[in-house]
């Protein structure tokens, strides 16, 4: 039988925040900042030359859960679009994802749309009925965090 869609899981969130939309544009463009907002990511570092922000960029991560169980994350970046758009493709064990922060600048501040596509391979179709908590989750705790992050770099 064949699968309707290889899509585990599609989710939105927005979030406000009152800096600048160039401010949280450039706090994203910059490859040391995704350590400090992704939810249990202890390392973040590009891997290729050049700039991190343009299409092609490749950047590897480092998750740790409970101190105990270390996981790589590979990225590509597949969507810049200065000022308005960035993201990535990326691969967690049997996992592929592809995730973006959309931008729009709203009064005095920006609204920060995230998205987040969970995608099965191997074995990891067997998680499809929870890949749409496990989506919400990780999308409020990535949000909550970029926020603290944001307001700690003043606006």
């Amino acid at each position: 039988m064949k699968s309707l869609s290889n899509k585990m899981a599609h989710i939105e969130s927005t979030l406000f925040v009152h800096q600048s939309l160039e401010d949280v544009f450039a706090f994203l463009d910059a490859s040391e900042s995704h350590a400090k907002f992704i939810p249990n990511m202890t390392e973040f570092r590009q891997t290729s030359s050049g700039a991190f922000g343009k299409v092609g960029a490749l950047a590897q991560g480092l998750l740790n859960y409970f101190g105990l169980i270390k996981i790589g994350v590979q990225y590509e970046i597949i969507d810049h679009e200065w000022n308005h758009r960035l993201a990535m493709r990326g691969q967690i064990g049997p996992v592929s994802f592809k995730d973006g922060y959309i931008l729009k600048r709203n009064g005095n501040g920006t609204e920060i749309n995230f998205w987040l596509d969970l995608l099965p391979t191997g074995w990891a179709k067997l998680l499809t009925p929870f890949a749409g908590i496990i989506g919400r989750i990780h999308a409020w705790e990535t949000l909550r965090n970029l926020k603290r992050e944001l307001q700690n770099i003043g606006g």
